[in-house]
């Protein structure tokens, strides 16, 4: 509800849209955007993919070299699909809980 009374009140003028980019640029975008659309769609397969190969034994960091994804995104496939860990974390909710576990006194 803020939008359009904060447009409302704006002096500015509206931007100018009689600009059209060019044939190159046109082309170039609708390359880009082809593009991205075929790797959403691809994407749910390599979730499928990715979760065979991590509980066959496969870390996220080869996958992620592989698809150019990032190491943290085969992570979060991995612990949702209860993939073996190849090394114990060094950050997060689990080290955090563990400190403060080692922290209490003993009773």
């Amino acid at each position: 509800m803020a939008f359009p009374l904060a447009n409302a009140l704006c002096e500015h003028e509206p931007m100018a849209t009689d600009h059209t980019p060019d044939d190159e640029n046109q082309r170039i975008y609708a390359r880009h955007k082809r593009h991205h659309e075929a790797a959403k769609a691809e994407l749910e397969e390599v979730r499928k993919r990715a979760a065979d190969d991590l509980l066959a034994g496969s870390t996220p960091a080869e996958l992620a070299k592989l698809t150019g994804l990032s190491d943290e995104f085969f992570r979060r496939i991995a612990r949702n699909v209860g993939a073996e860990r190849k090394r114990e974390p060094t950050v997060g909710r689990e080290i955090e809980a563990k400190r403060a576990q080692a922290a209490e006194p003993s009773k």
